[in-house]
C-alpha cells in the first residue's frame, strides 16, 4: 500500500511516510540530527511508534495497563504488604469474586438495548449486538465522524476521507494529525469495509473515517464481519472458571460445566426475548416464578428423602456398633476366663 498509494491518489499522504517527514522536519528544525537520545529512540522506533504495528490485533490495549489496573485494585481495597500468605490468598479471591460480579451486573445491564440518537439501521444494529459501553464508545465515534468529508474517486467503492471544520473549534487541535486524506474502500452490497488507518485490524473497532462513511452511506444494519464477539452482549455466555469447576461431574456423571453453560446462555437469550415488549416479560416472568417454585419443591422432596435414608444409615451404623460393642465385651470376657484358667492350671503345678 505504501508504493500503490502515491501512484493512485498522488494528493494522499500514507501514515508512515507522515510521521517520517514530520520526525525529518523535526530533527532539522531543532538540529538534532547526531542527537544520541533521538538516534536511539529512530532506531527503535518500530517497538513504540504506533504506525509501525497497525497491522497487530491488540484489542486496545497495547500495554501492561490491564494488570497495572488490577494490581492497584488489589493493593488499594484488598491487601497490605504485611499480611500472611493464607490472608492473603483469602484477600486475593474475595477481589476476584468482586470483579466477576461486577462484570456480571454489566452484562445484564447491556441485555437492555440503549436509545439511540438516531434512526438510523446500522445505529439501531449496533445498540443491538454491542455491550453498552462498547456502543457508547461507537456513539461518540459517530458524533466525532462528522467533523470528517467523504468524497468520491473514480472507483465506484473507494473514497477519501479528510478532516473539515471551522478553524477555532474544539476539536481542531485534536485532529490536527488528520488534515491529510484517508482511502476508505466501502463496498456496501458485499459488505466491505476498509481505511489505510488500520484501526479496526489494531483493535476491532471502527475508525472515524469509516464511521463518516457508514454516515454518508447509512446502511440499514451493521455488517455483523466486524463485529468481535468479545464487544458483543453474548461475550460472557462461557461461564468463568471457578475452583468449584474442579468438580466436573453431576451425580449421573454428566459434566457439571457444560450443564452450566447451557443453561446460562438459555437464560441470557431467555432474558434477551422478554425485554422486548411487555406481554414477553410478563410471560417470561410467570414462568420463570413458577419455575422456582417447581424447582424448590423439588429440592425439597429430595432433602426429606435425603434426611430420610441419612436416619436410617444412622440407624444402621448404630446397631453395627451396639453389636460389635457386644462382641468386644464377649471377646474381652472370653479373654479374662483364658488367662484365669491358665493361672489356676500354673498353680496347680
Amino acid at each position: 500500500m505504501a508504493k500503490a498509494i502515491p501512484q493512485s491518489f498522488p494528493n494522499t499522504v500514507h501514515k508512515l511516510c507522515q510521521f517520517e517527514d514530520a520526525r525529518a522536519e523535526l530533527v532539522h528544525k531543532y538540529n538534532l540530527e547526531n542527537d544520541q537520545m533521538m538516534m536511539q529512540l529512530w532506531s527503535d522506533r518500530k517497538m513504540w511508534i504506533s504506525a509501525y504495528y497497525k497491522n497487530i490485533f491488540c484489542a486496545r490495549m497495547t500495554s501492561t495497563q490491564r494488570s497495572e489496573s488490577m494490581n492497584h485494585v488489589l493493593k488499594k481495597g484488598f491487601v497490605k504488604g504485611t499480611q500472611n500468605l493464607h490472608k492473603f490468598a483469602r484477600r486475593v479471591n474475595a477481589c476476584i469474586q468482586t470483579r466477576m460480579q461486577k462484570e456480571n451486573e454489566q452484562t445484564m445491564t447491556s441485555m437492555t438495548n440503549p436509545v439511540t440518537k438516531t434512526t438510523y439501521g446500522y445505529e439501531e444494529d449496533m445498540s443491538i449486538k454491542y455491550t453498552r459501553a462498547v456502543y457508547t464508545e461507537m456513539r461518540n465515534r459517530m458524533r466525532k465522524a462528522t467533523l470528517f468529508r467523504a468524497k468520491r474517486t473514480a472507483e465506484p467503492t473507494k473514497y477519501l476521507v479528510y478532516y473539515h471544520n471551522k478553524p477555532g473549534h474544539d476539536d481542531e487541535e485534536r485532529f490536527s494529525w488528520s488534515k491529510h486524506e484517508f482511502q476508505v474502500v466501502a463496498d456496501l452490497e458485499n459488505e466491505i469495509y476498509k481505511c489505510e488507518y488500520k484501526l479496526w485490524t489494531h483493535t476491532g473497532m471502527f475508525c472515524l473515517h469509516i464511521m463518516n462513511i457508514l454516515d454518508y452511506l447509512k446502511p440499514d444494519k451493521f455488517p455483523n464481519k466486524y463485529i468481535l464477539k468479545r464487544y458483543t452482549k453474548t461475550a460472557k455466555s462461557q461461564p468463568t472458571f471457578d475452583t468449584r469447576d474442579y468438580n466436573t461431574t453431576t451425580l449421573d456423571g454428566s459434566s457439571r460445566l457444560s450443564k452450566q453453560d447451557i443453561l446460562l446462555q438459555l437464560n441470557l437469550m431467555v432474558n434477551k426475548k422478554a425485554m422486548r415488549c411487555d406481554q414477553q416479560y410478563d410471560r417470561a416472568y410467570y414462568v420463570l416464578k413458577r419455575l422456582v417454585e417447581e424447582l424448590d419443591a423439588i429440592h425439597s422432596a429430595n432433602q426429606a428423602y435425603a434426611d430420610e435414608r441419612m436416619a436410617k444409615e444412622d440407624a444402621e451404623i448404630e446397631d453395627d456398633l451396639h453389636y460389635y460393642a457386644a462382641e468386644m465385651l464377649n471377646a474381652t470376657a472370653e479373654a479374662n476366663q483364658c488367662k484365669q484358667g491358665d493361672g489356676q492350671s500354673m498353680e496347680q503345678r
